[in-house]
């Protein structure tokens, strides 16, 4: 028996080796698949931080042609408010200036009109005093209000 149990603690002292070896084996395999793990989360955490540079970096492109564009836009808003002044003030003149003109076109029917009744009351004196008036000729008138007279013909 003894070389039977010589064999048996040969065998025993040659597993254990094996054993350890396996749990190296095994431990190392763990260990490398954890640093694979490790190195991939890295690569797609530098990715993502590649990604939001690029993304920071169209930000911050939008961000100042939008600035740049409603700059831009403000000063046109700027510029049509200070026409649109200008044109409300140009309204404003002209609507004075028209009110003033109709104003005087009316005084100037109502002194044709007062004219008329004058030259129709003269007339009427000249034929009750016997005397003939003035034919109506075309430089003398009467004209209608709001009707230029004809053009002359040459004499």
């Amino acid at each position: 028996m003894s070389n039977l149990s010589n064999i048996l603690i040969q065998l025993s002292v040659g597993i254990v080796p094996l054993g350890v070896a396996y749990l190296a084996f095994r431990s190392a395999t763990d260990a490398n698949k954890k640093t694979q793990q490790t190195a991939l989360m890295q690569a797609e955490r530098h990715a993502e931080l590649e990604r939001s540079k690029v993304d920071a970096d169209a930000f911050v492109r939008a961000k100042t042609i939008y600035e740049d564009a409603l700059t831009q836009m403000e000063k046109q808003v700027a510029r049509l408010q200070g026409q649109a002044a200008q044109v409300s003030a140009d309204l404003v003149s002209e609507q004075t200036g028209a009110a003033a003109m109709r104003e005087q076109i009316r005084q100037f029917q109502a002194q044709i009109r007062a004219l008329e009744r004058t030259v129709i009351a003269l007339r009427a004196q000249l034929i009750a005093a016997g005397l003939s008036p003035v034919a109506v000729s075309e430089t003398t008138g009467p004209f209608m209000i709001g009707h230029p007279p004809r053009p002359r013909t040459a004499e």
